[in-house]
C-alpha cells in the first residue's frame, strides 16, 4: 500500500489510494452499521454556505469536526452525521449579482425575480456538485466522513416547508408581529440586519467631529434669546431631519461670551463641563440648570423640510431626555426621529413630526434640494466608490455661518454590513419581528446546562448575547430566501400564517394574464420561493389575502437545521 520513491512518501498518491479503498469497501457506512444500536453522539453539520468554492478555513474546521466524530465512534458511540448545504441569502445573491452584472435591486426587478432566483438555485447546485472544485469533491478529497447521500439542502421544498411550520408555530403563539422601529439597515442592498448580523463587522472609522451653532429664537429664559446653542454631531447628513434638541435636566449649562482666535465674538450656550471645546477665550455670563432650557425655540438648521407648527407645536424646541450626557460633545443632542431609536421614542413622546428625507438605499430624496440623490455615507461597489455627502454638508453649513468648528477626527467603531462591507445606517421602517425577549430567560437557563468548551464562551460571549437578546428583526427585503409565510388581508386588518404545502394548495394561483386556478390544479410545480408564492392568494370572508413580500433572515434557515434537515 505504501509507495516509496527515492525514500520519500508520495502523499497525494497515498491519500487517493486510501480514499479509493474506503469507497470500494464502504468503510464509512460500515462504521455506522457496526454502531447502529449503540448510544448516539449527536453531531450537526454546519451547514457551510454554498456561495463559492471551499477554502482552507473550511478544511481546518472540518478536520476538527471529523476528528471528534471519529474519536466518539472509536469510543463506541453511534455517530450519524449528515452533510448539509446552506443555500439561501445574501452570500448567494451577491455572488450571482456579480455573475450577472447586476448591482442593485431595480436591476434585479427588471431582470426578473423568477430568472434571478433560478440563477441562484443553479449557482448553489453547481457549487455543490462541480466535479473538480465543488463541495462534494472537496468533502471526499479531504477525507471528511459525512453522509452525502442523505444531504439536506436548505432551498428544497422539504426544508422550507419545515421552516414554514416553525414560523406558523411562532405566529400562532403571538410571537411574530409587524413593528415600525429604527433598525440597522444595509443601504446598498436595501434590507434590514439583525442584531447578530450587526455584530459581525464593526470597523474603526473617522467621522465628522462637528459642532453646529443654532440661533435661539425664543425662550422663557430671556437672557439667552439671540445667542447660539452649540450642538455636536458625527452625522451631519441627519441634520436635514432635525425636529428638536435634547438636554439633560440636571446638567449645568453656561451662557458665555466667546472671543475666538480670529477676533470674532459670539454668545453661546453649551454644557458647563464642555467649555474646553471653545476656541479662543471666553467669559461665563451666566450658569443655569438644564431645566431652564426646556421649551426654548431655535432656528431651523436646514429649511428643505417644511413643518406645520399648528400640527406640530413642539417642533424645533428643546426638551429633556435621560440619554443626554455631558461626557462628550456639547451636552446638547440633536433629534432626528427616523435615524435613531432614542430619537424615535423621543419624537413619539413629544408628538414631533417624522421627516425621513433619505431612501432605504442611503441616498437623499428630492426633498433635500442641494444634495438630492447623494449618498449619505461613502459606499463602495464592485468597480466604483461613491463619496458620502457629509463633507459637502459641512461646507454648506459653513457658508450659512452655522458651523462653530469641525474636523474629520472622530475615531470610533462603527457597524458595517457583514456582506457588502459598507456602513449601515439606522433607519425607521416596518419590519416583522420575533419576540425573542419573551423566551430569553428560558434560553439563559438552558444555556447553563450546556458544557461549553472552553467554558468562558458559554458564560461570556454567547451567554451575554442570550442575556441581552433583542427582538429578532426577521424579515428581509430580498429575493433568494425562505419567503415569510404570512398572508395579509387587503385592508391590513387581518393576517394568518401558512405552515405547509397542503395548506398552500388550498389557495388560488393567479397567472400573469389574470386567470385564477386552485394551486392544486394550476399545472405548475409548487416552489416555495418567490415569485411562485407571491402569486398565491386566499379568499376569506369576502376578502383577498396576499403574501407579504419579504423573505426571512438566512440565519433562521441555519438555526433550524436540527429539525428542518429531517423535514
Amino acid at each position: 500500500m505504501y509507495k516509496l520513491f527515492s525514500d520519500r512518501i508520495q502523499y497525494a498518491e497515498l491519500e487517493e489510494e486510501i480514499l479509493t479503498f474506503w469507497d470500494e469497501n464502504s468503510i464509512f457506512k460500515k462504521t455506522l452499521e457496526e454502531r447502529k444500536d449503540n448510544p448516539i453522539f449527536s453531531f450537526y453539520e454546519g451547514p457551510p454556505t454554498a456561495n463559492g468554492r471551499p477554502g482552507i478555513h473550511h478544511l481546518m474546521a472540518r478536520s476538527i469536526k471529523d476528528l471528534i466524530c471519529r474519536y466518539k465512534t472509536m469510543r463506541g458511540f453511534n455517530v450519524p452525521r449528515i452533510a448539509g448545504w446552506d443555500t439561501h441569502g445574501l452570500p448567494v445573491e451577491i455572488a450571482v449579482e456579480k455573475t450577472l452584472g447586476l448591482t442593485n435591486k431595480p436591476m434585479i426587478e427588471k431582470f426578473g425575480v423568477d430568472k434571478f432566483n433560478q440563477a441562484c438555485k443553479d449557482y448553489v447546485y453547481n457549487t455543490i456538485n462541480q466535479q473538480e472544485y465543488g463541495w462534494n469533491a472537496f468533502t471526499r478529497r479531504s477525507g471528511y466522513w459525512v453522509d452525502m447521500d442523505k444531504a439536506y439542502v436548505t432551498c428544497t421544498n422539504d426544508y422550507v416547508e419545515s421552516l414554514w411550520w416553525s414560523l406558523k408555530e411562532f405566529f400562532d403563539k403571538g410571537l411574530i408581529y409587524k413593528g415600525y422601529k429604527v433598525i440597522p439597515q444595509s443601504p446598498t442592498i436595501e434590507t434590514p440586519l439583525s442584531s447578530h448580523e450587526l455584530s459581525q463587522a464593526y470597523k474603526k472609522v473617522r467621522d465628522p467631529n462637528c459642532y453646529v451653532k443654532i440661533k435661539i429664537e425664543n425662550s422663557l429664559k430671556e437672557s439667552i434669546i439671540g445667542a447660539s446653542i452649540i450642538v455636536w454631531t458625527t452625522t451631519p447628513w441627519t441634520l436635514f431631519a432635525n425636529v428638536a434638541l435634547a438636554i439633560g435636566e440636571s446638567i449645568d449649562y453656561s451662557l458665555v461670551k466667546n472671543i475666538r482666535k480670529d477676533g470674532s465674538e459670539e454668545t453661546l450656550v453649551l454644557a458647563s463641563s464642555r467649555l474646553s471645546i471653545l476656541d479662543g477665550t471666553y467669559e461665563v455670563l451666566e450658569e443655569f440648570s438644564g431645566k431652564d432650557l426646556v421649551g426654548t425655540a431655535y432656528e431651523q438648521i436646514f429649511n428643505d423640510v417644511q413643518f406645520d407648527k399648528r400640527e406640530f407645536p413642539h417642533v424645533l424646541t428643546i426638551f429633556p431626555a435621560a440619554f443626554v450626557t455631558d461626557s462628550d460633545g456639547s451636552g446638547i443632542v440633536h433629534i432626528a426621529p427616523a435615524f435613531g431609536q432614542d430619537d424615535f421614542e423621543f419624537g413619539k413622546l413629544y408628538k414631533l413630526p417624522f421627516p425621513q428625507p433619505v431612501l432605504p438605499n442611503g441616498h437623499f430624496t428630492d426633498e433635500v434640494k442641494e444634495f438630492a440623490g447623494r449618498a449619505v455615507k461613502t459606499f463602495t461597489y464592485v468597480n466604483s466608490t461613491e463619496e458620502g455627502a457629509d463633507k459637502d454638508i459641512i461646507i454648506s453649513l459653513k457658508k450659512a455661518g452655522k458651523i462653530y468648528k469641525s474636523a474629520m477626527d472622530y475615531e470610533h467603531d462603527y457597524p458595517h454590513c457583514w456582506r457588502t462591507g459598507n456602513p449601515v445606517i439606522y433607519y425607521a421602517r416596518e419590519s416583522w419581528f420575533i419576540k425573542t425577549p419573551e423566551y430569553r430567560e428560558k434560553m439563559v437557563e438552558l444555556n447553563k446546562q450546556i458544557t461549553w468548551q472552553p467554558p468562558e464562551i458559554g458564560a461570556g460571549r454567547f451567554g451575554n448575547w442570550i442575556a441581552e437578546a433583542k427582538e429578532w428583526s426577521l424579515s428581509r427585503d430580498r429575493y433568494w430566501g425562505t419567503p415569510l409565510p404570512l398572508w395579509v388581508s387587503e385592508d391590513g386588518s387581518d393576517v394568518f400564517a401558512v405552515g405547509s404545502i397542503e395548506m398552500l394548495q388550498k389557495g388560488t394561483y393567479v397567472f400573469d394574464d389574470g386567470i385564477e386556478l386552485p394551486v392544486s390544479e394550476c399545472g405548475i410545480e409548487v416552489d416555495l420561493h418567490r415569485p411562485f408564492v407571491d402569486n398565491v392568494i386566499f379568499r376569506k370572508n369576502n376578502t383577498i389575502y396576499r403574501r407579504v413580500h419579504e423573505v426571512i433572515d438566512v440565519w433562521y434557515d441555519s438555526g433550524s437545521m436540527p429539525f428542518a434537515s429531517m423535514h
